[in-house]
């Protein structure tokens, strides 16, 4: 994939971004993919490298889309097949602070998923420990990762689903008793269903005219929709979020460990609520995520190169003073 990114760095049209996503996936038609615009300071390509790392043999069932030529450039530099659109349509008005590989994320998900490609979206700021295919509930349609600040995905009265985060409970919700999932949309899996692709189909619309709508909050609001089966035409979207003993947030993946919950079986753990970079990094760190998954990828890159790993020198070392949350820093050197 590496080698085909290199001849083939821009998907110009629908019929390349499907030739190229054929190539990923497995005979099944699976495949994984995340949208990335590189930042100033390369902070991406950490986080990257420890994705692609942690990930192992299925790197090769992976899509990277870069937003841009100079995101690709950089990634392929450092051993990871990268692929620029230049197929989604042109974005209108004000972009929100994510960028615009936000709305390319649902535009990628909603072509795939209608050319009948089944989906594991993945933020790259994730850590997978196991095989997300092997550990894939192939029964629901939708499925992914709780955002809710707890050990356990609950409910309270009235079975309300609630993020128990005062400031997101005013961004999703209009009125007291408003129900949603209250879901991350950086790790999810999507069977190419009718219900899912009509979701996906009902969402990139909804963003492509609110392009500065914070997409997980729009996400809240239109998923409900599709729990409803339209008569015969369209059955309900089989949808949960994810259990929370195979797929967390890492301040709850050291939640549990505090409480002595089981982690041994832990799929998928994301950098979720974290805003700051820093802050990603030191919790990566913290549980030897961070070099777990940079080492593998360095394994992989001189695999690649077909050189012996004594005397190979990985090109890819990052010198990187990061901003934490309250105004700290942490410093990490990567090779």
């Amino acid at each position: 994939m590496l080698d085909m990114s290199r001849r083939r760095p821009v998907m110009r049209s629908r019929e390349e971004l499907l030739e190229v996503a054929a190539a990923v996936a497995t005979p099944k038609r699976e495949l994984m993919f995340t949208t990335v615009s590189m930042d100033n300071h390369k902070y991406q390509l950490v986080f990257l490298r420890q994705w692609l790392g942690h990930l192992g043999a299925r790197a090769r069932n992976v899509l990277i889309v870069g937003a841009n030529e100079e995101t690709c450039t950089t990634a392929r530099e450092a051993s990871l097949p990268c692929f620029v659109d230049g197929a989604s349509p042109r974005q209108r008005g004000k972009q929100n602070g994510f960028g615009n590989q936000v709305t390319l994320k649902w535009w990628v998900a909603m072509v795939l998923a209608q050319a009948n490609f089944h989906l594991i979206f993945s933020d790259p700021d994730i850590a997978w420990l196991r095989d997300p295919f092997h550990a894939w509930d192939r029964s629901y349609d939708f499925q992914g990762l709780s955002d809710i600040r707890h050990v356990n995905v609950t409910t309270q009265k009235h079975h309300e689903i609630t993020c128990l985060r005062p400031w997101m409970e005013n961004m999703y919700e209009h009125g007291k008793r408003s129900i949603y999932p209250c879901q991350s949309t950086g790790m999810w899996y999507a069977r190419a269903t009718p219900p899912t692709k009509a979701f996906l189909e009902g969402l990139h619309g909804y963003l492509a005219v609110r392009p500065n709508e914070w997409e997980q909050k729009a996400y809240q609001l239109i998923v409900m929709r599709y729990l409803v089966g339209l008569g015969d035409e369209l059955p309900p979207l089989r949808y949960r979020l994810l259990p929370t003993a195979r797929h967390v947030n890492i301040e709850y993946y050291e939640e549990r460990l505090r409480l002595g919950l089981p982690v041994d079986g832990m799929v998928g753990v994301h950098c979720g609520y974290l805003k700051e970079e820093g802050d990603k990094i030191e919790h990566l760190e913290r549980h030897g995520f961070l070099r777990r998954g940079i080492e593998r990828h360095a394994m992989m890159a001189r695999l690649l190169a077909n050189q012996s790993v004594q005397g190979f020198v990985y090109n890819a070392s990052l010198a990187l003073r990061l901003r934490r949350k309250r105004n700290s820093s942490i410093s990490v050197v990567v090779r």
